[in-house]
């Protein structure tokens, strides 16, 4: 049976991955012929990745606040408490900076360690080199969503996974459900003007060659204006 490709496809779960990669190559090393710099340089990989989606991560979420805040000083309404801006996120001590071509690098380790005559699968699958078999039962396919504020606007987060695209429908707080978009490249910015309070709820469901597949996703809820 066909294989999936054994790196995963979002950077936190590449992150992840590679930590793992690290640590239990850190084993096998030696027998594989890798040198203390070899190695020294992929910890260095490892970790300047880690510190720099971090950083990411951390500043969106400091953007967001920042963007909604100067949103209530500029449009109130009259009266409305702003909030408080945080100070400028901390991030810690930086790692050693690497250049660019982190995945790469790390592609050809993994196939240097494959062609190695030391090499088996036992190794490889404690390595997390070799894909999962590809098993995919569409009947319970799940979208999961995630709302963020960007701009003034809902930006509607989702992973397209083994599907084509998204079918999306929103509920602006009168409880009654309605078609918003099929988005096939995520994510999808809901361009509404948000006009007053409200809770506004999301829900998706995937679609393959336009044929809705699965259950709907969990619903999601953002308040707005």
């Amino acid at each position: 049976m066909a294989k999936e490709y054994y790196l995963p496809r979002t950077d936190e779960q590449k992150a992840r991955w590679m930590a793992n990669f690290l640590n239990k190559l850190n084993m096998y090393a030696t027998g594989l012929g890798f040198t203390e710099a070899e190695m020294t340089s992929l910890k260095n990989d490892v970790a300047f990745f880690s510190y720099t989606l971090n950083a990411v991560e951390v500043f969106t979420t400091a953007k967001e606040q920042r963007v909604n805040y100067k949103n209530a000083l500029r449009d109130g309404p009259i009266g409305k408490i702003a909030g408080v801006v945080s100070d400028v996120p901390a991030l810690g001590t930086k790692p050693t900076e690497v250049a660019p071509g982190i995945i790469p690098r790390i592609t050809q380790m993994v196939q240097r360690i494959k062609s190695n005559p030391a090499y088996t699968e036992a190794m490889g699958k404690d390595l997390g080199i070799i894909g999962a078999t590809m098993v995919v039962d569409f009947n319970t396919l799940k979208p999961s969503l995630k709302l963020v504020m960007k701009g003034g606007e809902v930006e509607v987060q989702w992973v397209r996974g083994e599907a084509d695209a998204v079918y999306i429908e929103v509920d602006r707080g009168n409880g009654v459900w309605q078609f918003l978009a099929v988005d096939a490249v995520p994510h999808y910015t809901d361009s509404l003007p948000i006009t007053t309070h409200a809770t506004w709820k999301y829900r998706a469901i995937y679609l393959i060659r336009d044929e809705r597949v699965g259950q709907w996703s969990d619903v999601a809820s953002i308040a707005v204006g």
